[in-house]
């Protein structure tokens, strides 16, 4: 997917246009996916500034696809946008990001161990450099993101995710991105995250796909949605 540079690396190649998505994004209320129908039942006609949770069982609810739509959507609002995908499993498909209509060049691609993804994550949402960032959450349960600091005897601690979350939440609001978390549903947790929105999804047959907004930070709760269509993740 392009030339491998390490992330301060790339953060500093694109210094020159960070303060340019901080004045266009933070003008921008909400991002368009292009793809009608979920844009439909979305409670802006798109995605907002902040965090988004997508929830599905083993993330096998279209959530590829939304997040692929996003990104997408980001490069073609601005032909100068980056995105990023924190995939740690190296689970995402060029080929099928490409046909999606998704510019590789455009992708920046982490795969962090999965200790260091929770830091790795706030640094790239901090960085300001992308418009939309996505984070591949779903085999990670409580508390299995390192600390920032390492304990006193030289090891990285876990920290829980509502504090990676929340970190996640100041920097992307503060920068104007999306950060987009592909979550378990099967995973339960006592602590609400302070998310801008929450969408669950499922794949009840290859065939349809439903959507369900299940939070959103002005209160607005969406029934159950079917859409049609073949998909894939």
């Amino acid at each position: 997917m392009g030339a491998v540079l390490s992330l301060d690396a790339l953060v500093t190649q694109l210094g020159a246009r960070i303060d340019r998505v901080d004045r266009a994004l933070h003008a921008a209320p909400c991002l368009p996916l292009g793809w009608d129908d979920v844009d439909a039942l979305l409670p802006d006609g798109g995605l907002p500034c902040g965090v988004i949770e997508l929830v599905a069982p083993r993330v096998l609810g279209g959530v590829t696809r939304l997040c692929l739509s996003a990104v997408r959507a980001a490069q073609a609002r601005d032909g100068r946008a980056w995105c990023a995908w924190l995939d740690p499993e190296g689970t995402l498909y060029a080929p099928g990001a490409a046909k999606a209509g998704v510019d590789l060049a455009r992708l920046f691609v982490v795969r962090p161990e999965r200790s260091q993804l929770g830091r790795i994550a706030v640094k790239v949402a901090a960085s300001g450099a992308f418009d939309v960032v996505v984070v591949d959450l779903h085999p990670v349960g409580e508390a299995t993101v390192t600390r920032d600091k390492p304990s006193s005897r030289g090891a990285r601690q876990p920290l829980p995710l509502e504090i990676v979350v929340r970190r996640l939440a100041l920097a992307s609001e503060e920068r104007g991105a999306t950060v987009l978390l592909a979550t378990d549903a099967r995973v339960s947790r006592a602590v609400s995250w302070p998310v801008a929105l929450r969408l669950e999804m499922a794949r009840p047959n290859p065939a349809a796909l439903t959507i369900r907004v299940a939070k959103d930070k002005r209160g607005r709760i969406g029934q159950i949605r079917t859409i049609d269509g073949a998909f894939s993740r």
